[in-house]
């Protein structure tokens, strides 16, 4: 559909969902995408049906929310491909649904080391590469948590939130060397990770939603595509949220 740019492409959090959606789609693109995550067996699992489907694809395990397990990663991804035209940073989690006044100290500091601090780690590994091979596209995965007051997920709202801030913030100052970086919001996608939610959430969200359904992954991973082609090359500094109308 769209005048692909990217060559290369490197997922992180590919190991299930919108992560896995967005390496599978990226590869039946013709991608040589790096399937990243802390799930070794789910990794290699996307990476079997990205291969299925066509595609070349391979795993490596990494955990984001450490800056040395991050840099190692980039280390082996050099190994693989001569340069990164496209980095996806889909990993994230959600944690346990708690008013703030029941948050422990060790809760909040997991949710910010992957959610927002492997943000950090991994974007700016990506930008020190990217610079010195001409340029590059960078995806992050907010939330619309990020975008609406959300009880009972405020450390994953104020995370997301800080995301959207240094994605706007990047995308200015990485402008110069060609680089795009732009972050995806989803509303509420039907993934593994809505298990975590209360009980009659799910039917809650839907009667909210104006589309009255949950999202799919291959949507998701349909806008990561553009993202990735010529069409999108005016696009950078964007908080782009497919979420059924949930937020306008």
């Amino acid at each position: 559909m769209y005048n692909r740019t990217a060559r290369t492409a490197m997922v992180t959090g590919a190991g299930s969902g919108m992560g896995r959606s967005t390496a599978i789609g990226l590869a039946a693109l013709g991608l040589q995408v790096l399937v990243a995550d802390i799930d070794d067996p789910r990794a290699r699992e996307t990476v079997r049906m990205a291969v299925k489907n066509g595609g070349r694809a391979e795993a490596l395990q990494v955990d984001v929310s450490s800056s040395t397990s991050v840099s190692a990663l980039f280390d082996r991804a050099k190994t693989r491909i001569e340069k990164m035209d496209l980095f996806v940073h889909a990993a994230a989690v959600l944690g346990k649904t708690a008013d703030l006044e029941d948050i422990a100290d060790e809760d909040w500091r997991a949710l910010m080391g992957v959610n927002l601090d492997g943000t950090f780690y991994c974007c700016r590994e990506a930008v020190r590469w990217m610079k010195t091979t001409g340029g590059g596209r960078i995806v992050v995965f907010s939330s619309v948590a990020a975008l609406q007051p959300t009880p009972g997920a405020i450390g994953y709202s104020a995370a997301k939130g800080a995301v959207n801030m240094l994605t706007r913030s990047l995308a200015v100052e990485a402008a110069k060397h060609n680089i795009r970086v732009n972050a995806v919001a989803p509303g509420y996608i039907d993934t593994p990770m809505l298990g975590g939610l209360p009980e009659g959430f799910r039917d809650y969200i839907v009667q909210k939603t104006p589309l009255k359904r949950l999202g799919r992954v291959d949507e998701i991973a349909g806008l990561v595509k553009f993202l990735a082609s010529k069409e999108a090359d005016f696009l950078t500094g964007q908080i782009l949220s497919p979420n059924g109308g949930l937020v306008v």
